[in-house]
């Protein structure tokens, strides 16, 4: 397959629905990759190994949050608005300085990475140079892969996500297959993003933006990444907490939040393909279209995945039996509250994407919102977690995640004028009945017949609310 650099002002002639359809597979090719080589490694190396890697991959996602992950939504954002100007010059100086500048952030946070792998785990050195290589790729490839919402080719990005996915599976297989037990088992995946990277890299990018376009572009992903540290890091957070209290713990937390994971970044994606509509309305001034796109996304998730991760807590205990073979028994106690903080989260994705599209000042919302969420999860930490061990772990990061997510699902009802008392009293009627349903079967003996039961059963009428929606989105993706 022939890959020529990407073209930045001449999208593929796709619509919303499709694009979405591209978007799902993307996304679901890349944290496919994730788990697949990952439960590899949970199944073949063993406890200990698995939650070195766990920790490895989550510091290096981590230290990803304190500014290249942000240039994602930069990317997707100011280049879409400059193709809106039909300004073909600032396209390609848009991308050529989000570039530069993750290339100077990769600089720091490699440089970075092995010191703080040795302070906070005191392993070898050379152990930290894998965690910089990934940081290097996972850094690149998510700018790579927002240069291609923005450009309108997403299409593009999945047929490279696709060889890339076999890369990284593949090679995850060859090194167990040849017996490497160590950090090593990181290096597919790195492998993997880092080609994304290059054959996605805007190489034909030039020219350099006016200074105040340089200066909101800065200030756009200097406060997403205060906000990113917060939210997103507050998950690989989590599981270097677990870390810390060993290695072997580290593998028993890792299977539980590899499983849920993939399925947290889908509404993320969709949002991205959202984000620059969203953008183009932000600068119309048309709240209509900006109120009707976030009311129609924001119910979209709900009906879909108050079931999915309804059933999927509740029916924890058969489902890591089933997928992990019935190697980590211990995790599924914690599936509950990932699927609980993620849910909600997932639901208030388009409603972040409608308050990070409009006026820089309303950046400060999901900023603040997201540090008060990270000092619930601290707090919850400190108490929880010397009581509770992993389950005060799951425990405490849920908590902050529940707390930013609702308290931004608010500001964005009040700064669009939603209608959505309503979705927010299905959303709590169902984070409710998720909670004690998963309690209720975590405390009794184990019935994975029963358990299955109840979790279809609470799926099939968690949709019904939801099936209006369904309907007028189905109608939306046959006329596009």
């Amino acid at each position: 397959m022939r890959f020529r650099p990407v073209e930045l002002d001449n999208p593929a002639p796709t619509s919303t629905a499709r694009r979405g359809i591209f978007s799902l597979a993307t996304i679901g090719l890349q944290g496919g990759t994730r788990f697949a080589s990952n439960w590899l490694i949970g199944l073949l190396a063993g406890k200990a190994v698995f939650g070195l890697v766990a920790n490895a991959t989550a510091l290096a996602f981590l230290l990803n949050t304190a500014w290249p992950s942000s240039t994602q939504g930069a990317a997707s954002k100011f280049i879409a608005r400059a193709r809106g100007k039909g300004d073909p010059d600032e396209v390609a100086a848009v991308a050529r300085h989000v570039g530069v500048r993750v290339l100077q952030a990769i600089g720091v946070l490699a440089v970075a990475a092995p010191v703080v792998w040795h302070l906070m785990y005191g392993r070898p050195a050379w152990e930290g140079i894998c965690v910089s290589a990934m940081v290097v790729a996972v850094a690149a490839s998510q700018f790579a892969r927002g240069v291609h919402f923005g450009a309108g080719q997403v299409a593009r990005g999945t047929k490279v996500d696709l060889v890339t996915s076999v890369i990284g599976v593949g090679a995850t297989g060859i090194l167990l297959a040849l017996g490497v037990r160590n950090i090593l088992l990181t290096l597919p995946l790195t492998i993997a993003m880092t080609c994304y990277a290059l054959l996605c890299w805007p190489w034909t990018a030039r020219g350099k933006p006016a200074a105040d376009l340089r200066a909101e572009i800065d200030k756009f992903v200097t406060f997403a990444a205060l906000g990113s540290i917060a939210s997103a890091g507050m998950l690989q957070l989590s599981q270097l907490i677990a870390g810390g209290l060993s290695t072997e713990l580290a593998g028993e937390y890792a299977p539980a939040l590899q499983l849920v994971t993939p399925l947290s970044i889908i509404a993320g994606a969709l949002t991205l393909v959202l984000f620059p509509s969203m953008a183009e309305a932000q600068g119309a001034g048309d709240l209509d279209r900006l109120r009707r796109t976030t009311d129609l996304a924001t119910r979209g998730f709900a009906a879909v995945l108050i079931p999915v991760f309804g059933a999927l807590a509740i029916a924890a205990r058969p489902v890591m039996e089933l997928v992990w073979v019935g190697r980590y028994p211990e995790s599924a106690h914690l599936m509950p509250a990932f699927c609980l903080a993620l849910l909600v989260q997932n639901v208030a994705a388009p409603a972040v994407g409608s308050i990070t599209s409009g006026p820089h000042r309303h950046m400060w919302y999901p900023l603040t919102l997201s540090w008060v969420g990270l000092a619930v999860a601290v707090a919850g930490w400190a108490v929880a977690v010397p009581q509770w061990g992993l389950l005060g772990v799951a425990g405490g990061y849920a908590a902050g995640a529940l707390t930013t997510a609702f308290a931004l699902l608010v500001v964005a009802w009040r700064i669009n004028g939603q209608r959505w008392v309503d979705l927010v009293v299905y959303l709590a009627l169902g984070a409710v009945s998720i909670a004690g349903l998963s309690w209720w079967r975590q405390t009794q003996p184990v019935n994975h017949v029963l358990d299955v039961a109840v979790a279809v059963g609470f799926a099939l009428v968690a949709v019904v609310p939801g099936l209006p929606t369904l309907r007028s989105l189905a109608g939306r993706r046959r006329s596009a």
